[in-house]
């Protein structure tokens, strides 16, 4: 098989670290990658090269997968492009416990689902203005408890969008994948969640889309529940929840929750799917307080590179690393503080490479 290319880029806060510590195992192990480490963001203007130059975006968009590591604010336009240019709609965030995980639960054996965010539309990225000028633009407007968007004087306000065309590719991205989980012996259980008690019109149409799409195929089941009691939910029953399909904003916050069910938000990696071009990065922000220090979890990066093995078609790669990340946590030798070991970001990579070897 030829080589996958598979650009690397580190950008902002602890990104470059994470990176080259997934890098450096992927390298190690001698996978069959062509890996190009790319540099954006603070990264590259400490190389005094520009935040997102235009050979590292045609490097990007000439790639089979990219490998992201954080951003703050020099490193947003290459997320920018990574999401909503290249138009990845999905964001697959699984959530799992393996042994020695941290995880704040008394039993968390057996925790194995999946989000999937959608990643295109809701109050992302942002559609804000001065209220003022949207009342002038839609001065009769009326909200459920008859009040004008006049009636509020100065002030912001926020758009959010939930398109028919979104929700019909993200419901069938949704039983496809639910469907092929059953190979791997998962139940098939679909679980959307919005705020469809409130949201009459953009949660309702995105809730309808998915439960009738789930009705095409009668090898599904399927359940619905509000954001705010599935965050309940979460915590009470974590394992009777096999692939759990969200809004943006609550697939967003929800997951944050659920990370730390697992283990830590240092454990979570995700994928962002169904574009031109894949991206893999940890569900962490870029922690700028321990940047440089040699003190970051690189587990959710290791774990997206993981899961970008999978999509690349690598099976026998990824089920390597995941068991070698498994061994590890199991271990508990060669943690990070996060974890209550006392490892560096190298010496946890460095130990992951050695289970593979």
């Amino acid at each position: 098989m030829a080589k996958k290319k598979v650009v690397a880029i580190g950008c902002d806060g602890i990104g470059p670290e994470v990176v080259d510590a997934a890098c450096h195992i992927l390298q190690g192990a001698n996978f069959n990658l062509d890996l190009v480490r790319c540099y954006g963001g603070d990264e590259a203007i400490s190389k005094g090269l520009e935040p997102f130059s235009e050979d590292v975006r045609t490097q990007i968009d000439g790639s089979d997968a990219v490998l992201f590591g954080s951003h703050i604010i020099n490193g947003y336009p290459v997320l920018m492009h990574l999401r909503f240019t290249n138009d990845n709609y999905v964001n697959m965030r699984p959530v799992k416990y393996y042994e020695g995980m941290n995880s704040p639960l008394k039993d968390p054996k057996g925790i194995d689902f999946v989000f999937l965010r959608e990643l295109s539309e809701g109050l992302y990225p942002g559609r804000e203005g001065d209220l003022e000028d949207l009342a002038r633009r839609l001065p009769d407007s009326v909200d459920r408890s008859g009040r004008k968007l006049t009636d509020f004087g100065a002030g912001k306000y926020a758009i959010k969008v939930i398109s028919k065309k979104a929700c019909e590719r993200m419901a069938k991205f949704t039983c496809e994948f639910a469907i092929q989980r059953m190979k791997d012996g998962y139940p098939g259980k679909v679980t959307c969640v919005t705020k469809s008690n409130l949201f009459l019109e953009t949660d309702v149409l995105f809730e309808k889309t998915i439960e009738d799409e789930v009705k095409k195929h009668p090898e599904l089941t399927y359940e619905h529940y509000l954001v705010d009691n599935m965050n309940r939910l979460m915590l009470i029953r974590p394992r009777d929840f096999d692939v759990i399909v969200a809004v943006n904003e609550y697939g967003d916050i929800l997951t944050d929750a659920a990370a730390e069910i697992g283990g830590g938000l240092g454990l979570m990696g995700t994928g962002g799917f169904g574009g031109k071009v894949p991206y893999f990065e940890s569900a962490h922000g870029a922690a700028p307080d321990i940047a440089g220090k040699n003190k970051a979890n690189p587990t959710a990066t290791v774990f997206a590179s993981k899961y970008m093995l999978d999509y690349l078609g690598m099976k026998e790669e990824a089920n390597s690393l995941e068991k070698a990340i498994a061994a590890v946590y199991k271990q508990g030798d060669s943690l990070t503080p996060d974890q209550g070991g006392t490892a560096t970001t190298k010496e946890l990579a460095e130990a992951i490479l050695r289970k593979i070897r």
